[in-house]
């Protein structure tokens, strides 16, 4: 398999070729590793987490899809404003602009026949203060926070902000999570791409914790137990300027989860059953 050995130091990425290119122009096989190339286990259990990646690479090919690794940020950007009937802008953490790069950052596609038909994303920070604070300064979006719109907030407040507060050490934020109406929507992937994120982030970097934000409309529907998270703190408050396209918590309130490394295995140990069973593979 290949390592990625690329140091954790956060940096801007420059604009690669593909800034200017269109959705028609990509293949996922000309921009992507396969995900059995991509992983690295550098840290965590080996044989737990080298089980569920071989698992979830199978469960995905079962369905006629194939998962792979990318790092190109100028990728996702494309993937994202083409898609824009079904998914809105990404927050700017999980963009260049942000400061996304393959130094701190990773995404994967699944595709079918070349067409990207879902996503999911996550962002790596070390987190001295509190993962509360992070967020207050802007740090959690931007690598630079002075890069930050007018108007652009991010608090933890209430429960969301005392479990922020005890936040700290190697974080990934993972989200980013779509997948395309009448290829991939209401399939289960859902459930596989949010694990196969935080698996990945730990294997990768060593991350400590996983955090991730849930819209209450989204909640509503299952998604919260499909993600794996056991707890919902309905107090993260993100203000966008309307001019960003990206909906604010005002519009459709977002819930905070997080989870500890050891809640992160103990989920995938209970996951494990489900990819065996080819027929129920990403339910």
């Amino acid at each position: 398999m290949t390592t990625l050995k690329a140091p954790f130091t956060p940096t801007t990425a420059e604009e690669p070729p593909y800034s200017n290119s269109t959705v028609a122009d990509l293949s996922p096989e000309s921009f992507a590793i396969p995900l059995l190339d991509a992983v690295s286990i550098d840290h965590g259990p080996r044989e737990l987490l080298g089980r569920f990646f071989a698992l979830a690479d199978r469960a995905m090919r079962d369905h006629g899809l194939r998962l792979a690794y990318c790092g190109d940020f100028t990728i996702l950007r494309v993937i994202n404003e083409a898609n824009r009937d079904s998914w809105y802008p990404m927050l700017p953490c999980f963009d260049i602009r942000g400061g996304a790069s393959a130094q701190n950052a990773y995404f994967f596609v699944a595709y079918d026949n070349n067409e990207v038909v879902a996503t999911q994303v996550g962002r790596v920070y070390d987190v001295a203060d509190s993962f509360t604070e992070h967020c207050r300064s802007l740090r959690v979006m931007y690598d630079d926070p002075r890069k930050a719109l007018p108007g652009e907030t991010c608090l933890l407040t209430g429960d969301a902000a005392r479990a922020g507060d005890e936040i700290r050490g190697r974080v990934v934020f993972s989200g980013g999570t779509w997948c395309k109406p009448g290829k991939a929507r209401g399939r289960g992937f859902a459930s596989l791409l949010a694990r196969l994120s935080r698996c990945f982030a730990l294997g990768r970097f060593g991350t400590e914790w996983t955090v991730s934000t849930v819209r209450k409309s989204h909640a509503d529907g299952g998604l919260l137990g499909a993600y794996g998270y056991k707890r919902l703190n309905p107090e993260w408050k993100w203000t966008s300027p309307a001019s960003s396209g990206a909906p604010s918590s005002k519009d459709d309130p977002i819930g905070f989860v997080h989870m500890r490394r050891e809640e992160l295995l103990a989920d995938i140990a209970d996951y494990l059953p489900s990819l065996s069973r080819p027929s129920r593979a990403a339910e």
